[in-house]
């Protein structure tokens, strides 16, 4: 345990947060207008004229934070990334508003940000690929190249790197990501291009108007064939741009250009460090916590560290606040209050939850038709009566679409005219206000990540930012203010009767809690806040033991860790994020002078299942004799051994009744004494992480939360035990072995509680008493396969290669969209006693870039359901975005969305026709990413009485999209051009359709081809077409 916690220690989290998706707007009613000051006169009713002339204020915000990383042994940072974003976005973006004297900005830095941005300046601290780029480069170990070749591309390929062609060279001599191709590339690179490498990683991440001037200039012109000497110019250039980072943003908040505002301390949650249970607002199914987290002594905490922290900084104490992910709740506002802030801000939804709405509508303009309520700060108190009293707080909501244009959008237009858009949609609202006729003043909130977006442009958002910038100075109507100098102005606000306890992108906490994942971070946050309240109950802390403990605790409650638990949210290091939060639990416990529990030794991110080396074919039931038959394990899953171990390998056969296992020896090793097959499955209750012991034994731990152990102690006996509290507890004897050539064991399902197909086994081989298991990086996966007999009903090929829509369309140029993964191979319909079962299999490969909890990131797939073809019931509009529409005569009466993150079935409305969701509706998607199928296993009742042999069908192929465009359901628009996240190859009008491929058979008439782009052309807004204007598709039937 001592080990496990100093390696701990040690460990620090890779990090870039990421936004959530955009979720579809409904109708939502007026705010109440009830004035906390009531003025002594009545307001005069607005005329066109006056609206006219007012102008329409603009608070741009501007967040910048980064994580806590922590340090080696050696005192380096282990991530560079506040580093590289103070080279290249921290200080420009601040800096170059000299240049624009007339435009006002917001700026908000984090404590935690500013801790690490001092300790670069003040301390001298470096990172590790500081440290590695300054080692020579004829010094370079195998493991440190190694590490060079892998992470010193960590760019954007084609913004960053593929701009200097010597820079480009070396990832194009690199050739790949794999192991083999980092082997290889180890070999070829020569000691110039590692000194290269070096160089370019670092200088590539410096802004490019402080590449043109010299000294870096000379360096990016020099290209290749750096020296030892330009690492000295290169590191120095970075000393002195990180040194004026927080100069510039203290010079230009004195001159009252800027505002900088600040963050709680550690960028916490604040209303769930007040009280979880208020996760239930927004999520009455949240999974919360085994206890409730209630600490309004740290909201207060981190509230006041972050005041010390900025005045210490700028010499003044903050104004304004931007909570931790936006996260509000009216509980927390008499903190804020009394630490004395005037204003805060938050996302839209927070103000429509707030006011009993479910979000703001948009035209096709997407501008909002409720302006005059959205665009206005409120101010808001603390609850009557509640534990803490405290002053109003001014509170301003974000636009969520205009800042998501600046942090999705606007990467793939021409900088001028994204420019135009955005001061467009500025207009639009200035119109809208116009039209509403309403009292001004008012204020539209954009506020996004400062640092992230700008790598997705050319050369760092440069074009973009001078011609926003260019066109706010020359505006008329657009005024740029700060919102503490809007509050001065206009002192007056609507109050605001309630806050709705949620986040800026979202009506709840759903990215932060309500998990099992997240449950399980709670928990240990819980257990470790417990045991420090016991220590300080107890007396017998010295006041620094005291500081060091509650420090750790509060950057434990920053937000960063939870936003990576759970299925929601993937940065592909996710395991890091979770050593880094549980070493500073156990850093808590150190300080405390407690043992650390056992169960901070427990990851709660579990490492990836393995696949099987060959995937299981199918049905088969070996015989048990410790003899390898010829062919009795040839349909059975495959694990070989990947390093040192007993075993050579193991498989893994099914049946109806059993689950096989067969372990093969090496005949050389240490002898094995004892084979333990640890399983987890779905529906068997209790969990424990360690092997079972006996004796003087050692506990190891599992790479999973088992609830299962099978083991083989030699003989011809089984024994059965399940996951007890912190031990295993036997059962019985089950099932039966054998060793020979091979041990072999059945397993009766029955042990693993009532499977389905589609749940996914995890399982573990553990061979004593060398405590060796298989696999040696993650638990082995096993996916049940059709168990039960289902009757095919129909099933139709489609050609290969019409991933193209209607013919034309083309990938977007992005390299997570592989060669055909969106085109079609069959598609099958199945039924049996239970369920109807809809099959669809791919010509290419079914990924998972961006960790969907459902292996399905890509793609999305919709199932149309014509109960009564020719009937003209039902729906004859697909789900909205796909513009396209059931030929005449048919129509729709079910369809099953199936995406990564929000599957569903929906039915039409009765009077509408609106999509609906289908009450109590669920079903399960099952991805073989092998096999290259995905499997949708819908309950038979859902669709209630009928042969599903006499419906039609229609199936879609579309691509998944996290940020969609306004009134489109979750799939990737087409446009004229392929772009990095768009499909191109697009008409231009509006009723194109969005499908990449249809359910076809080939041969057939008419193609799908003609029925995709076969409709009259139309710039008409979309809710103004008929089914008529689009696509017409025609269903599937049984011939």
């Amino acid at each position: 345990m001592k080990l496990f916690v100093r390696i701990m220690s040690i460990f620090l989290i890779v990090s870039f947060l990421l936004s959530a998706c955009q979720v579809t707007p409904t109708s939502m009613p007026t705010a109440t207008e009830s004035p906390v000051q009531t003025p002594t006169e009545s307001a005069p009713q607005p005329t066109e004229e006056k609206a006219k002339e007012e102008p329409l204020y603009l608070a741009l915000i501007w967040h910048q934070h980064q994580p806590l990383y922590y340090k080696d042994e050696n005192g380096i940072y282990t991530r560079p990334w506040v580093r590289v974003h103070a080279t290249k976005d921290y200080y420009d973006m601040a800096a170059m508003l000299k240049n624009y004297p007339a435009v006002k900005v917001t700026f908000n830095l984090t404590p935690v940000l500013i801790r690490q941005l001092n300790d670069f300046v003040q301390n001298g601290a470096k990172d590790r690929y500081w440290v590695l780029a300054e080692k020579p480069a004829a010094e370079l170990t195998s493991e440190e190249k190694d590490f060079i070749l892998r992470r010193f591309f960590d760019a954007n390929w084609d913004h960053i790197i593929k701009v200097y062609p010597g820079y480009k060279a070396l990832l194009d001599k690199r050739a790949g990501t794999d192991d083999v191709a980092i082997s290889k590339a180890i070999e070829t690179f020569t000691e110039q291009d590692f000194r290269d490498l070096q160089i370019w990683f670092n200088l590539a991440w410096i802004d490019p108007d402080e590449l043109a001037k010299e000294p870096l200039k000379s360096l990016v012109a020099k290209d290749h064939g750096f020296n030892e000497e330009d690492k000295q110019v290169l590191f120095a250039e970075i000393r002195r741009i990180m040194a004026q980072v927080i100069p510039v943003h203290k010079e230009l908040q004195d001159v009252g250009q800027i505002e900088v505002i600040t963050t709680p301390y550690a960028h916490p949650i604040l209303p769930l460090i007040y009280d979880t249970n208020l996760a239930l607002a927004g999520n009455s199914s949240a999974e919360l916590p085994e206890g409730r987290f209630f600490y309004p002594q740290d909201v207060q905490a981190h509230l006041e560290k972050a005041v010390e922290i900025y005045t210490q900084t700028f010499g003044r104490p903050p104004r304004g606040m931007w909570p931790g992910e936006g996260a509000v709740a009216q509980e927390i506002v008499p903190f804020v209050a009394n630490a004395g802030f005037q204003w805060m801000a938050t996302g839209e939804y927070v103000l429509a939850k707030s006011l009993d709405m479910e979000s703001f509508t948009r035209d096709s303009t997407e501008t909002v038709q409720q302006a005059d309520v959205l665009y206005r700060p409120y101010i808001v108190q603390g609850k009557p009566g509640g534990p803490v009293e405290g002053g109003p707080v001014a509170i301003i909501f974000r636009d969520l679409v205009i800042s998501d244009k600046i942090g999705f959008t606007y990467s793939g237009m021409d900088g001028e005219a994204a420019a135009k858009d955005f001061m467009n949609r500025l207009e639009n609202i200035r119109a809208r206000l116009q039209k509403e006729g309403v009292q001004g003043p008012h204020l539209v909130s954009v506020i996004l990540d400062g640092e992230n977006a700008w790598e997705y442009y050319d050369r760092d958002g440069k074009a973009f930012l001078n011609a926003l910038y260019r066109n706010l100075s020359e505006s008329k109507t657009i005024q740029t203010i700060t919102p503490s100098e809007y509050l001065e102005k206009f002192p007056e606000q609507k109050k605001l009767d309630k806050l709705f306890p949620s986040a800026w992108f979202s009506p709840n906490f759903d990215t932060w809690i309500g998990e099992p994942e997240e449950r399980e971070a709670w928990n240990y946050l819980l257990r470790t806040r417990q045991a420090l309240d016991g220590a300080i109950r107890s007396g017998k802390l010295t006041d620094d033991q005291l500081a060091t403990a509650k420090d750790f605790m509060y950057l434990a409650e920053g937000s960063d860790w939870f936003w990576w638990y759970g299925t929601d949210q993937n940065s592909g290091n996710d395991d890091y994020f979770d050593v880094g939060y549980r070493a500073l639990l156990a850093e808590v416990y150190k300080a405390i002078g407690k043992e650390v529990p056992e169960f901070v030794q427990v990851p709660i991110i579990q490492p990836n299942p393995i696949s099987a080396a060959t995937p299981l074919a199918g049905l088969s039931s070996p015989a048990i004799d410790g003899r390898e038959g010829a062919d009795e394990w040839v349909k059975a899953a495959a694990f070989p051994a990947d390093g040192q171990s007993p075993m050579q390998g193991f498989a893994l056969a099914l049946d109806k009744q059993n689950l096989y296992v067969k372990v093969n020896l090496v005949s050389s090793a240490q002898p094995v004494e004892r084979i333990g097959v640890y399983l987890s499955s779905p529906r068997l209750q209790g969990a424990y992480a360690f092997t079972h012991v006996t004796g003087d034994g050692q506990k190891v731990l599992l790479p999973m939360l088992a609830n299962r152990l099978v083991e083989w102690e030699g003989g011809k006996a089984l024994k059965s035990y399940k996951a007890g509290s912190n031990r295993w507890d036997y059962e019985s004897e089950v099932g039966s072995v054998a060793s020979g050539q091979v041990v072999e064991l059945a397993i009766p399902l029955t042990q693993l509680g009532e499977l389905e197909a589609g749940d996914e086994l995890r399982i573990a081989v553990v061979a004593s008493p060398a405590d060796q298991r298989l696999p040696l990086g993650g638990p082995a996966q096993l996916i049940v396969p059709e168990i039960s007999t289902a009757e095919v009903i129909f099933e139709v090929q489609d050609p290969e290669k019409d991933d193209h829509g209607p013919g034309t369309y083309t990938y977007p140029t992005n390299g997570v969209f592989l060669p055909q993964v969106f085109d079609l191979k069959s598609f099958s319909v199945a039924a049996d006693e239970k369920n109807l079962i809809f099959k669809l299999a791919f010509y290419g490969a079914i990924p998972n870039p961006w960790g969907s909890g459902l292996n399905l990131s890509l793609q999305t797939l919709d199932v149309y359901v014509d109960k009564d073809p020719g009937k003209g019931t039902g729906a004859r509009l697909l789900l909205p975005g796909r513009n396209a529409a059931l030929t005449s005569g048919n129509g729709w009466e079910y369809v099953v969305w199936a995406e990564g993150w929000t599957p569903g079935i929906f039915a039409p409305d009765s009077q509408t026709l609106e999509p609906k969701p289908v009450p109590d509706s669920s079903y399960k998607i099952i991805v073989d990413p092998v096999a290259q199928t995905v499997t949708l296993r819908v309950p038979r009742q859902v669709f209630g009485e009928g042969d599903p042999a006499t419906w039609g069908y229609v199936v879609a192929v579309l691509s998944q999209e996290g940020y969609p465009s306004t009134g489109v359901w979750r799939v990737r628009d087409v446009q004229a051009s392929s772009a990095e996240w768009r499909f191109g190859g697009a008409p231009d009008d509006t009723n194109h359709t969005r499908i990449i491929d249809l359910a076809w058979p080939s041969g057939a008439t008419p193609t799908q081809e003609e029925m995709l782009s076969q409709y009259p052309s139309s710039k008409a807004r979309i809710d103004e077409l008929k089914p008529d204007d689009f696509p017409q598709v025609q269903l599937l039937l049984k011939r």
